[in-house]
């Protein structure tokens, strides 16, 4: 039966009623961890020994409330006595800085008792595990984010990506972070069984207006923006009585776990 634990559902801006953003997948035996954004070692261990059980880290971008907590997954991991092989996919230009950051932070990899085998995203190799399809998308986030900064690196690629997870008619899709509503469009040509969805660089009615055609079971809310994430009620409500075709809109909590 898959299952999503939502073991950070906050926004980029720090709260003490909701981490940053990680999400645990369960697939029949395979465990994937939707990105990785800190405490989520500590919120892993509270589920016993999960943290030697994951067999892949997917990153959707190197903003840090996303990426932030891999370096103290490896540590926890390593000490936990973990000797089974991890995969690490992530975008091609958060390589070469996280492993170097790594290896900073005293954590070699040839110490840490099992192997990690990077692997950049490439939307037209979708990865394949025992019956499970995970196909990028590239987004505009890191683009739209980015570039206009003060003193921003004109070199970097700006990679970032939305997720769809396939195992038979199970199809879940992560938005990650968007830079409009319309990513979600190709995303969603084809039935989806859930769509976890932020919503700090979209509107509520910018996510609606791409909904409204959408062959779609379940929405989960996340990442809300400081404008939303007081009134998450008032949202839940609005959402439904919007998207009547939908037959769940849930707004999960952290620790919030849906079977389906």
């Amino acid at each position: 039966m898959p299952s999503l634990s939502f073991l950070g559902t906050g926004s980029g801006i720090p709260s003490s009623e909701r981490y940053f953003p990680c999400t645990l997948v369960h697939l029949d035996r395979l465990r994937l961890l939707v990105d990785a954004g800190e405490p989520c070692v500590h919120l892993l261990r509270e589920r016993g020994a999960i943290i030697q059980e994951i067999d892949a880290i997917l990153i959707t971008h190197g903003h840090v409330d996303h990426i932030g907590g891999v370096p103290a997954f490896l540590q926890g991991a390593m000490l936990y006595g973990r000797t089974k092989p991890l995969s690490i996919h992530l975008p091609q230009e958060m390589i070469s800085p996280l492993r170097a950051w790594i290896s900073a932070l005293y954590l070699p990899e040839s110490g840490l008792g099992f192997s990690i085998n990077w692997m950049p995203w490439d939307p037209a190799s979708p990865l394949l595990w025992e019956g499970v399809t995970v196909t990028p998308q590239a987004n505009g986030h890191l683009e739209l984010c980015y570039r206009g900064l003060l003193d921003a690196d004109s070199s970097k690629a700006c990679q970032s990506y939305s997720l769809a997870i396939e195992q038979g008619d199970f199809r879940l899709v992560f938005s990650g972070d968007l830079a409009n509503s319309s990513e979600l469009s190709p995303l969603l040509s084809k039935p989806a069984t859930v769509l976890v969805c932020e919503l700090s660089h979209i509107t509520p009615e910018e996510l609606a207006g791409e909904l409204a055609k959408a062959d779609l079971k379940t929405l989960c809310l996340v990442h809300l923006s400081e404008d939303l994430v007081g009134d998450r009620e008032d949202l839940q409500s609005k959402m439904e009585e919007i998207l009547p075709a939908i037959q769940d809109v849930m707004i999960p909590e952290d620790g919030s776990v849906i079977d389906f």
